[in-house]
C-alpha cells in the first residue's frame, strides 16, 4: 500500500497548448469479422448493467445549457436504437433538458477497433452531439490524467460560420503532457475536423477509433478525420489504462457550440440523436472489461489480517491512504493482526482521513454492511464517508445519542455494523474510496483507532407478490401482500423541515397527511424503505400505484418513487399542475381517487431495489394538500404467468475548458492538506 500526500485536485485553467502533430498513416480499421463485445439496443430497455448515466444541471465545465436527466424521456430504446432526445423545456432552473450515458464500472476496454452507427439531429444551431471515451483512471487521477479520446463531435462554431455543421465531424485527442512549461495546467490537445459531402442527419454514418499502443486513428465511414502517434512517453494515457465510453447530447455552452443564450439556439426541438449500435473489435492488443461478468462476492477486505474474505482491496494497485487534517498517528494495541489504523486528534479543528484507489465495482454490495472494529472514547461526531466516481459521496453519522451502529465509547474495542444503503448518492459500481472517517473540531484532544475493515455482500430484498402492498393505507385489502410498517421497514421523512404534517380527516381508517410547508419556498416528503424492496412482481401492465388526494391549493408539486442510491438516477415523477392535472385529479376540496399505473413509472425505476415508495416535492409553498390510502395493486404471484421476474430489468428514465481541452469537468473530491501516517497491512 501507499501512503501519499494528498495532491489538490482544485485546478486553475490558465491555458492549453494544442501541439501541432502531424497525421500518421492509418491502421486497420477491422482486425477480425466479429466484434467481442457490442450493444445492439435490440431490447425493451436500456441495459442497466452496461450503461448509467451522468446528471444535472452545472454545464459540465462548458457552460452547457442542458440539465442532464437519467429519464425515459431523454434517453429510450425505440426500433433497435437507442435514442438520446434532447428537448427545450425549463428543468431545474435549465432551459433544455438531455441525456449523457457513460459505461465508466460497466465496460472498458483498452486497445481494438470501437464503432458506432449514429444518425444525428440537424445541428443548427446549439447542438453539440459526442461520441467518446474516458480513462476509467479518471475517479483516482482525475482529467485529463485519464486521457480522452473523442471520436464524435459536432456543431461547432466555425463550422456554423462556414456553413458546414451539418457535414463537418471533430475528432480530438486529450492528454497531461508532463513535460510542457507552458503553463501550471499541462493539458494538451490534438484535433482535426472533417467535411462530409451528404448531411450528417440524413441518414447513419459509422464513427470508428482504431487504437493501438502506438496509434490512434479516428474516422467516419472511409474518411480517416484525425490520426495520431500515441508512442511517446507523455502520452501514457493512451497505453496505460482502460477507456469507457461516452454518448451525449449537449446543448449550447461557452466552448466549442460558443453559444450562452438559449434564445440563440436555433436547432429544432425535440432533437433526437439515434444510435444504431455500439460494437468493440479485438485487434492483437485488446483488453476488455465487462463487470457483469465477474462481479465480485463474498467478504471484501478492506483492511483486515484475520476475517476471511473472498476479494480484497488491492493496496499496491495505486491505493492511497490520506491524512487530511490534524491526524497524527498513535499507537494501539490491534484488536486483530499486528496493525492498526490509529490517530491523535487535537482540539480547535476539523479532523479527516481515507482512502482512495482505483474504482471497484461492488455490484452485489448494494445491500450489504460496512463491518470494522473501533476505539474511541470522546463523543465527538464521527463521520463515516464512501465515495464513487460516477455517483457522488455518502455519509453516515454516528452520534453521541443517536445511531451508533455498535460503537460503545468507552476506549475498548467494539464491532460497527453499518448497511451500505445508508451511503446514499454511492454508486456501487465505481466506488473509488471504500472507507474514511472525518469529524468536527473537538472539545479535547482524543484518540481513535480502526481495524478490521471488510464489507458482507448484500441480502435478498423483500419482494412482496401476491396482489397489494400498503405504503400508507389501513384498508386490509390493499395489504394482501404486506406492506410498509413505519419505525420497523420503513420511515417517513419530512425534507428538511419543510412540511407540518397533521393527520385528521382521513379519507379511511384513523389518519390521513395533511400537509401544509413551512416556508423555505419548496417542500417534500416521502415514505423511504430501510432497505428497500424488490418490486418485480409489479412489473406487469397491471399494477399500478394508488393513492387520494384532496386540495384547492394552486401549488404545482410532483407525485413520485425512488430507486436505487444516486441522485437522479432511478427517479419518476408524476407531475400535478394546476389547469393540466393528470390522472383525473381535480382541485375542488374534494378526496379523488388517483390511479397511476406503473407502467408509467418503472421505465425509470430499477424495479429490483426500490427505496423511497411514495415522495411529494414542490417547488413554492403549499397550505392545503391531503393524501391518503396509498398502496401498489397487481402484484403477481410466483406462479402467476403475469409474474414480471423473468424480464429483463428496465432501464432508466464535462466539459471543455477553453478551445481545445476536454470535455471532463466533473468535480473531484477534494479534502486539502494531508500528512503521512504509518503503513497498514496488506490483507491477508
Amino acid at each position: 500500500m501507499k501512503i501519499t500526500k494528498l495532491l489538490s485536485n482544485q485546478r486553475v485553467l490558465i491555458g492549453a497548448l494544442c501541439l501541432a502533430v502531424q497525421p500518421l498513416a492509418s491502421i486497420t480499421a477491422h482486425a477480425q469479422a466479429d466484434p467481442v463485445w457490442s450493444d445492439e439496443f435490440d431490447g425493451e430497455q436500456i441495459d442497466r448493467s452496461v450503461w448509467t448515466y451522468n446528471t444535472g444541471g452545472s454545464g459540465f465545465g462548458n457552460g452547457e445549457m442542458q440539465f442532464y436527466t437519467a429519464s425515459q424521456n431523454n434517453a429510450y430504446i425505440e426500433d433497435g436504437n437507442l435514442v438520446i432526445e434532447a428537448r427545450r423545456e425549463d428543468y431545474e432552473g435549465k432551459p433544455f433538458t438531455s441525456a449523457r450515458l457513460h459505461t465508466n464500472g460497466r465496460v472498458g476496454f483498452k486497445f481494438g477497433t470501437l464503432e458506432a452507427r449514429i444518425k444525428l439531429p440537424k445541428l443548427d444551431n446549439g447542438l453539440w452531439p459526442a461520441f467518446w471515451m474516458l480513462g476509467d483512471n479518471y475517479g483516482v487521477d482525475g482529467w485529463p490524467k485519464s486521457g480522452e479520446i473523442d471520436i464524435l463531435e459536432a456543431g461547432f462554431k466555425s463550422a456554423m460560420e462556414d456553413g458546414t455543421v451539418n457535414h463537418a465531424v471533430s475528432g480530438a485527442v486529450h492528454w497531461w503532457h508532463e513535460t510542457g512549461t507552458w503553463s501550471d495546467w499541462l493539458q494538451a490537445s490534438h484535433s482535426r475536423h472533417a467535411v462530409l459531402a451528404d448531411p450528417l442527419y440524413a441518414d447513419y454514418h459509422i464513427y470508428r477509433l482504431d487504437w493501438t499502443p502506438e496509434e490512434v486513428v479516428i474516422s467516419v465511414d472511409d474518411t480517416t478525420v484525425l490520426t495520431m502517434d500515441t508512442s511517446a512517453p507523455e502520452l501514457s494515457e493512451f497505453r496505460d489504462n482502460p477507456m469507457h465510453i461516452l454518448l451525449n447530447l449537449a446543448v449550447g455552452g461557452w466552448n466549442f457550440v460558443e453559444i450562452t443564450d438559449p434564445a440563440q439556439i436555433t436547432a429544432d426541438f425535440p432533437a433526437k440523436m439515434y444510435v444504431d449500435y455500439v460494437r468493440l473489435y479485438a485487434n492483437e492488443h485488446t483488453e476488455l472489461e465487462v463487470a457483469s461478468e465477474h462481479y465480485v462476492s463474498g467478504d471484501f477486505g478492506i483492511l483486515t489480517e484475520t476475517h476471511p474474505v473472498e476479494s480484497a482491496l488491492d493496496w499496491e494497485d495505486n491505493t492511497n491512504l490520506y491524512v487530511w487534517n490534524n491526524m497524527v498517528e498513535a499507537s494501539a494495541v490491534p484488536f486483530e493482526g499486528s496493525e492498526s489504523l490509529a490517530f491523535s486528534v487535537q482540539p480547535g479543528n476539523w479532523w479527516g482521513m481515507g482512502l482512495l484507489h482505483p474504482d471497484y465495482n461492488l455490484h452485489n454490495y448494494k445491500h450489504g454492511t460496512l463491518e470494522f472494529d473501533m476505539q474511541v472514547q470522546s463523543d465527538v461526531n464521527i463521520e463515516v464517508h464512501m465515495m464513487s466516481t460516477a455517483g457522488g459521496q455518502g455519509t453516515v453519522v454516528l452520534a453521541e445519542g443517536g445511531e451508533q451502529y455498535g460503537l460503545v465509547r468507552d476506549g475498548a474495542w467494539h464491532h460497527v455494523s453499518i448497511p451500505l444503503s445508508k451511503f446514499g448518492g454511492v454508486d456501487m459500481e465505481t466506488v473509488q474510496t471504500l472507507f474514511a472517517i472525518s469529524g468536527p473540531a473537538p472539545g479535547e484532544a482524543f484518540d481513535i483507532a480502526i481495524d478490521n475493515i471488510y464489507l458482507t455482500e448484500s441480502t435478498a430484498l423483500p419482494a412482496p407478490e401476491g396482489g397489494s402492498f400498503g405504503i400508507y393505507t389501513e384498508t386490509e385489502a390493499n395489504t394482501s401482500a404486506g406492506a410498509l410498517v413505519e419505525g420497523n421497514n420503513s420511515d417517513l421523512f419530512v425534507w428538511e423541515g419543510t412540511l407540518s404534517l397533521s393527520h385528521g380527516n382521513p379519507l379511511e381508517g384513523n389518519s390521513a397527511l395533511n400537509l401544509a410547508s413551512n416556508g423555505l419556498g419548496w417542500f417534500g416528503m416521502g415514505f423511504a424503505a430501510r432497505e428497500g424492496f424488490d418490486l418485480s412482481a409489479f412489473d406487469n401492465e397491471e399494477a399500478a400505484l394508488h393513492f387520494s388526494m384532496r386540495t384547492t391549493d394552486q401549488t404545482e408539486f410532483r407525485i413520485g418513487m425512488k430507486s436505487g442510491n444516486v441522485q437522479d438516477i432511478g427517479q419518476t415523477w408524476a407531475t400535478f399542475a394546476p389547469g393540466n392535472d393528470p390522472y383525473g385529479f381535480a382541485r375542488d376540496g374534494q378526496w379523488h381517487d388517483v390511479v397511476i399505473p406503473l407502467s408509467d413509472l418503472a421505465a425509470d425505476l430499477e424495479i429490483t431495489d426500490v427505496r423511497q415508495l411514495f415522495q411529494v416535492l414542490g417547488f413554492g409553498e403549499v397550505v392545503d394538500l391531503s393524501i391518503d390510502n396509498v398502496y401498489l395493486s397487481g402484484g403477481a404471484s410466483r406462479d402467476d404467468g403475469n409474474d414480471a421476474r423473468s424480464k429483463p430489468n428496465r432501464g432508466n428514465g464535462e466539459g471543455k475548458g477553453p478551445r481545445g481541452c476536454g470535455r471532463d469537468g466533473l468535480p473531484h473530491p477534494v479534502f486539502g492538506e494531508a500528512k503521512r501516517c504509518g503503513k497498514p497491512p496488506k490483507n491477508q
